[in-house]
């Protein structure tokens, strides 16, 4: 079968790609070795979950493959010995994130018409840890703070004043000026004078911050899209996908590309891929695949990161370490279901009362105790050293998703942890995050029937290191490159997902330019029955309009 382009492995970056060059008019086919969609973004049953970090734990062969690359790629796997009942009910995130409500992957969702495949909820709250048993919810728009009770007048003046330098276009102003890479938290003591826990509130659970040391101008940046963010679905700025998030929005771009004429081969492994003898139709990439007497033909190739590449001298990469955005660093990821809610409350102190407030004071104290909310997606925030025995340098993160958003069985939540590595370790993954499991656990809601501590369900440990680039031998005598591997994507939770889509779109328009070298052109079919056909079009945009206006009871 001859193509226009190969597109190895469907993580959301070549999953947007793949469906934005099949939208535009030109052939693709899809490949993943996997039996799944997603590639590293999926969402997986708990039996696949299961069975994924089984395959990568195994000792395998040292031979270059996709196989091993992922045992590189994911090391010090440890999980409990008790798998889950009901385990198509869950859709567990190889990539948790939290989604702004403005931005790259919302215009793509909407663009492409992706959004009628999918569902979105929006996350509930975002909370710092602040000790044993008592976390604080972060003020983020001008009602939280008029709300907030722990704040003096004179605090709320200060955070209103820096919450609208960061609103507006503060690059200009003067308070900005030379400070581009002031670490954030000294910035915020400094400019605005912020004492220590508000400042940490705004760097690392506004900002996302992942240590003290992160400069100003991306968190400020971070900030801004947060508040921008904000209303636009509801009071809260992100939104929590359903199916387990990524993955199924991955899915969802290969739905689109799959109508557009792109065909998928998903559980083959690449035998080999070469390169035959010059021709008259141009240079050719032949791809073999194993258990098919099919091979595949194009002129370009997409490959991400463990597939194997052709050797030939000519073969050119995109450079994919020029994404100076990405936080590239290994992270201690962990994954655990509970079956027990978590709950949030704000351990505010009730004004002290007088001789006069004495009549009605048991009014008062019923309405001042904090009353517990058990949450269905929240994000809760652990700042460096905020923890005994949790890190001292970087900040963690623990995603809560339930029933809400489709991901876990009645009753039931997972609970997504990541750690930043910031410096080298020889610890397990599982020794670096069992404090904050247990810390975590500490904050679910007390069962009548049991009221002893909540014990996981189950639980997954392992550590993720950043992507390597595909290797390839010198470059084309061409400057149009004929190989290209994806950019790395950020590894931020409210980044990941339009960080990929931003990626998507500069490798989209690569590929344009590579296709386009090679004599290809798009084509589109016009006409119906006897008169069907296809014509030549030009590449106008990532996407081109929609044929149909989505109907507005549909609307996600």
């Amino acid at each position: 079968m001859d193509v226009d382009a190969v597109v190895l492995g469907s993580g959301l970056t070549e999953s947007i790609a793949a469906a934005a060059l099949s939208k535009a008019g030109y052939k693709v086919a899809h490949l993943d070795v996997n039996p799944y969609y997603g590639g590293d973004n999926a969402s997986l049953t708990a039996d696949e979950l299961v069975s994924w970090a089984d395959e990568r734990a195994a000792a395998g062969p040292s031979n270059p493959s996709y196989a091993s690359a992922q045992r590189t790629k994911f090391t010090s796997i440890s999980r409990s010995g008790s798998t889950l009942p009901q385990s198509r009910q869950y859709s567990i995130s190889l990539s948790p994130a939290i989604i702004p409500s403005v931005g790259p992957l919302i215009d793509a969702l909407i663009a492409s018409g992706v959004s009628r495949y999918g569902g979105f909820k929006l996350l509930e709250k975002v909370a710092i840890y602040t000790g044993p048993g008592s976390v604080k919810p972060v003020p983020g728009s001008k009602e939280d703070v008029f709300k907030s009770k722990e704040l003096s007048l004179l605090d709320k003046r200060r955070l209103m004043r820096f919450l609208m330098f960061a609103a507006g276009d503060f690059e200009g102003k003067k308070e900005f000026e030379g400070k581009e890479h002031t670490p954030f938290v000294q910035f915020l003591h400094q400019v605005f004078s912020l004492d220590g826990q508000t400042a940490a509130a705004i760097a690392y659970a506004l900002a996302f911050c992942v240590s003290a040391a992160e400069p100003t101008l991306p968190a400020l940046q971070r900030i801004r899209k947060y508040l921008r963010s904000t209303g636009r679905y509801g009071p809260s700025p992100f939104l929590v996908g359903h199916y387990g998030g990524l993955g199924e929005i991955a899915q969802g771009f290969c739905r689109t590309a799959a109508v557009s004429g792109a065909a998928y081969i998903l559980a083959h492994n690449v035998f080999s891929i070469e390169i035959p003898s010059q021709s008259e139709e141009g240079r050719k990439y032949k791809i073999i695949l194993e258990g098919l007497d099919e091979s595949l033909t194009c002129d370009l190739l997409i490959a991400s990161s463990g597939y194997p590449l052709p050797e030939f001298p000519r073969a050119v990469t995109n450079d994919s370490t020029d994404n100076e955005s990405s936080n590239i660093h290994p992270i201690a990821r962990a994954i655990v279901v509970v079956d027990r809610p978590l709950s949030f409350s704000s351990p505010e102190v009730p004004p002290a009362s007088t001789a006069s407030d004495a009549e009605g004071a048991d009014t008062e104290e019923e309405e001042q105790t904090p009353q517990k909310q058990e949450l269905d997606t929240a994000l809760l925030v652990f700042p460096p050293s905020s923890l005994e025995g949790g890190s001292s340098v970087a900040v963690a993160s623990v995603l809560v998703t339930g029933e809400g958003s489709i991901s876990a069985p009645k009753g039931k939540w997972v609970l997504y942890l990541s750690l930043p590595l910031l410096e080298q370790t020889t610890r397990s993954a599982e020794a670096l995050l069992r404090p904050y499991v247990d810390a975590t656990l500490s904050l679910t809601v007390p069962d009548s029937a049991s009221p002893t501590s909540t014990q996981p369900l189950f639980t997954l440990f392992y550590i993720e290191h950043p992507d390597l680039p595909p290797s390839s031998s010198a470059a084309s005598e061409s400057q149009i490159p004929s190989i290209l591997a994806p950019l790395r994507s950020s590894t931020l939770l409210p980044e990941q997902a339009d960080s990929a889509t931003t990626n998507a779109e500069t490798l989209f328009w690569k590929a344009v330019s590579a296709l386009k070298a090679a004599g290809r052109r798009p084509k589109r079919r016009t006409g119906e029955g006897e008169e069907e056909g296809e014509e030549e079009v030009e590449v106008e945009g990532f996407w081109p309009p929609l044929d149909i206006v989505d109907d507005p009871e549909e609307d996600w």
